[in-house]
């Protein structure tokens, strides 16, 4: 049964959502097929409790012990069964959403209890207000409320007033509201992918956006600031009236929405990073330790080894090393403890690298062990700095060498292998620049200057400056 649709279904659910399907399963109304039940708990027993990946034979005598079997039958029940539980998984994701629902509403008005509907339309629109979020979908949610209230009103005659007014704020504050973050994930993506996409009716957006009505409305302002910082990187007022209002209003956002509005500030800064050198380090960490405090960054329950190396590098950069010793330990356990002691080790020798501590750093770099390219060369950059720094040439020219004989095995052509191959090119001819060598040395600046792409400019120009 592996791959199937329903065994992958089942595998997703913790104990507590195993229960609840089992119990919904044994319920008449929702389901008459007793077999369903017993086919169900075979399954959960097979991968959960004995961790086996059950064969569609076995399965099949756990409902029928008495039948041969029968694959087209087979099949049949796993499609009711499955059936069965998008039924309570979509029954579920109703019961965390019973703010937003105007289903009971529409109930309530189309048997004309009256009574029923304004007692309960009162209670929801209390329970939509209370809320914290103003997400676009809050928008939405009081738009389809204030529709439903027309429909119910509507009944009573034409001469009476009718919330038309409410409905246009609502729905135009929903549809800016989505329209702004459909054009800021869009943009952001185009500048890594290269891909293309027309965002319909974007310029009279970007109008409405910014009158006095709509600058209360976080799900519009962040949002227009963030589509401005990307579309005029050089324009700080934008970035930073994002910032602004992102660090006030964040707890106004679902987390998955949240962590999507930090991330969007944090690329803006380390793509202004990459191309303006030591500027957006500190806007940057201060993202990131939003990101933290909210728990934002973790993905599948662990933040990912690049985050975790990122925060670690932008904190050095931003001179924030104490901060910096204290997230390596803190945060140490987020990682997955496949990679936790590696990851830990690498970002250890970086900061004792930049506290000067050269041993330190070279001892955490014998402990470091992971199979990630990046990672790897990492590693082996701090390796270089720490040679050269310490004027161990022999050193250095076995390491320059043994790096760059690995770079030439590696076949397939990237960005990171031309960069890792100018470092190592570019420190191999510092080290051996001739002593006082005027117009050499500025030939190598001038080459240092011009190559791209080029993360260690920065260091190989100050180690240029000193040897001059």
């Amino acid at each position: 049964m592996k791959n199937t649709l329903l065994l992958s279904f089942i595998t997703t659910l913790d104990r507590r959502e195993r229960q609840q399907a089992a119990l919904w399963l044994t319920c008449e109304l929702h389901n008459t097929r007793p077999a369903l039940h017993k086919l169900f708990l075979f399954l959960e027993e097979q991968y959960f409790e004995l961790g086996i990946l059950p064969t569609r034979e076995a399965a099949f005598k756990a409902i029928a012990p008495r039948q041969e079997y029968d694959d087209q039958e087979f099949r049949l029940q796993c499609s009711y069964l499955h059936q069965c539980l998008e039924e309570w998984l979509q029954w579920r994701v109703m019961q965390n959403n019973s703010i937003s629902d105007t289903a009971l509403l529409s109930a309530y008005r189309n048997r004309g209890l009256d009574k029923h509907f304004r007692r309960r339309e009162k209670k929801q629109r209390h329970q939509l207000q209370q809320q914290p979020l103003r997400h676009h979908a809050f928008h939405l949610q009081l738009y389809q409320l204030e529709e439903e209230v027309y429909l119910f009103q509507s009944r009573e005659g034409r001469g009476m007033a009718l919330n038309f007014q409410q409905q246009e704020s609502a729905l135009q504050k929903a549809f800016i509201s989505y329209k702004l973050r459909l054009a800021c994930l869009s943009i952001a993506h185009q500048r890594v992918s290269g891909a293309s996409y027309e965002i319909a009716m974007l310029p009279e957006i970007l109008t409405l956006a910014i009158l006095p009505i709509y600058q209360q409305e976080p799900a519009i302002t962040i949002y227009y600031n963030a589509y401005r910082m990307y579309q005029e990187p050089d324009n700080e007022m934008a970035f930073h009236e994002f910032e602004r209002q992102l660090l006030m209003h964040l707890p106004r956002f679902p987390d998955s929405e949240g962590r999507d509005l930090v991330l969007l500030g944090i690329n803006f800064c380390i793509r202004q990073i990459n191309k303006k050198g030591n500027i957006y380090f500190k806007e940057a960490l201060a993202l990131y330790r939003k990101g933290l405090e909210q728990d934002l960054l973790r993905e599948d329950g662990y933040l990912t080894p690049f985050t975790y190396s990122n925060i670690t590098i932008i904190a050095i950069r931003s001179g924030e090393l104490e901060w910096a010793a204290q997230f390596l330990e803190a945060y140490r356990h987020q990682l997955d403890p496949n990679r936790r002691e590696g990851i830990h080790a690498l970002n250890e020798a970086r900061l004792a690298y930049h506290q000067g501590q050269h041993r330190k750093a070279l001892l955490k770099l014998h402990q470091f062990s992971d199979r990630d390219f990046i990672h790897q060369f990492s590693a082996k950059i701090i390796q270089l700095k720490i040679y050269y720094e310490a004027g161990d040439f022999q050193l250095l020219a076995a390491h320059i060498k043994n790096t760059r004989a690995y770079l030439r095995r590696i076949k397939h052509d990237s960005y990171h292998k031309q960069i890792y191959i100018n470092i190592f090119t570019l420190t191999d001819q510092l080290m051996k620049l001739p002593p006082y060598d005027k117009e050499k040395r500025l030939a190598l600046k001038a080459q240092i200057a011009t190559t791209e792409p080029l993360t260690e400019k920065e260091w190989l120009l100050a180690q240029l400056e000193i040897a001059g």
